[in-house]
């Protein structure tokens, strides 16, 4: 019982934060009054019993079954502009008790794996500020703001599920200011657009790429932009009444699934060090790099918090290997061991922080700000 009651906070927690969902807002206040429903999440993995894995199982069953009655709801299958107003509750109700035991088999058995392209938004500014930050600890001049970014950087992403992240530098990354001030970074003829508004009060927060030379992912459960089934998967864990989130996902697949990023499979945490080896190798071959960025962007919150100072020690060991390491995050408040308490974060949905090691000595962590938790807008200090 208590394990129920902890799912349908969480829905009541999920319903208010996302009241603006014309589907997963509305669906969320019906679920956390409904047991027979929300019971289904209580068959989780240990740390994903979370709303989301809920709606993406229900998203990959309308996407495998487009004639359940909950299928006419969802604008990844029946189009944007075909989705119909009204209660959607009732065929979601239907559908979900029509496929009960199909749908408790998908959430006992999968994980989350949002692979939400618009969070280049903030990849991107956590990019030239890690830059930045090395060119601090080894006493050079930071760049101006129109100034291209220096250094050959080698990119790590935990958690990467098909690595679409880690081509950031292959879309039109935009933000724009209160006042209307377009900033834009990476290839600007790109067909996928990422977009977000940029709150900061002191300078830009995006600011001109580095050169990236090499990149690899690392996830329990690579994803190949091939391989159709695991695909639909990390479309299904896509908010569909989210304009733009489905279509950006597609357009950044169709970009790279002809030279996809190298993906490894295994543990962000044992396998770290086995990354950092990997994007070297790869750094080596096209002229060297001297800067490994390793970032993760909501991964870090599924781990248990044991196993996230483990992963600490294992960066800080992979550190003394290279000129300058960095360990960019964007992750909920609290979760990312080692960085200061600050007020104006623990607001925020999702926590930029970093953490720099120059030589192997480690420069004092930082929170950059925060964001939106799919790059909807950003808040840099």
């Amino acid at each position: 019982m208590d394990r129920l009651e902890t799912v349908r906070r969480r829905f009541r927690e999920f319903a208010v934060e996302y009241a603006s969902l014309p589907l997963y807002g509305t669906v969320s206040r019906h679920v956390a009054d409904d047991a027979a429903t929300a019971s289904l999440l209580t068959e989780a993995q240990p740390g994903q019993a979370r709303p989301v894995l809920w709606f993406a199982a229900l998203h990959d069953l309308v996407l495998r079954r487009p004639d359940v009655p909950a299928a006419r709801w969802y604008a990844s299958v029946v189009g944007r502009g075909a989705v119909p107003t009204g209660d959607p509750w009732p065929d979601i109700r239907a559908t979900v008790l029509a496929h009960e035991d199909e749908l408790r088999s998908t959430i006992a058995t999968r994980t989350t794996q949002t692979n939400e392209v618009n969070r280049s938004v903030y990849v991107a500014a956590g990019l030239s500020a890690a830059v930045d930050a090395v060119a601090a600890q080894q006493h050079r001049p930071h760049r101006s703001p129109d100034d291209p970014a220096s250094g050959r950087v080698a990119l790590v992403e935990l958690g990467a599920s098909a690595g679409l992240l880690l081509r950031v530098d292959r879309y039109r990354t935009t933000t724009v200011s209160p006042r209307g001030l377009r900033t834009s970074v990476g290839d600007l003829g790109s067909p996928v657009l990422c977009e977000g508004v940029d709150r900061s009060a002191r300078r830009r927060a995006l600011q001109p790429l580095p050169e990236v030379v090499a990149r690899v992912g690392v996830d329990r459960h690579p994803v190949a932009l091939d391989d159709e089934d695991a695909v639909r998967w990390l479309l299904a864990c896509l908010w569909p009444d989210v304009p733009g989130r489905v279509e950006r996902f597609e357009a950044a697949r169709q970009v790279l699934r002809a030279n996809p990023p190298p993906l490894l499979q295994g543990d962000l945490v044992d396998d770290v060090a086995r990354a950092v080896d990997a994007v070297l190798d790869g750094a080596a071959r096209a002229g060297g790099a001297d800067h490994v960025v390793v970032y993760s962007s909501w991964a870090l919150t599924y781990v248990a918090r044991d196993r996230r100072f483990a992963l600490v020690d294992q960066l800080a060991r992979a550190a003394r290997t290279v000129p300058a390491l960095t360990w960019l995050t964007a992750e909920p408040p609290g979760c990312v061991p080692g960085l200061p308490d600050d007020p104006r974060a623990a607001a925020g949905l999702t926590v930029l922080g970093l953490r720099a090691w120059s030589g192997g000595v480690e420069a004092r962590a930082r929170v950059l700000g925060v964001a939106h938790p799919h790059g909807a807008w950003v808040d840099t200090w």
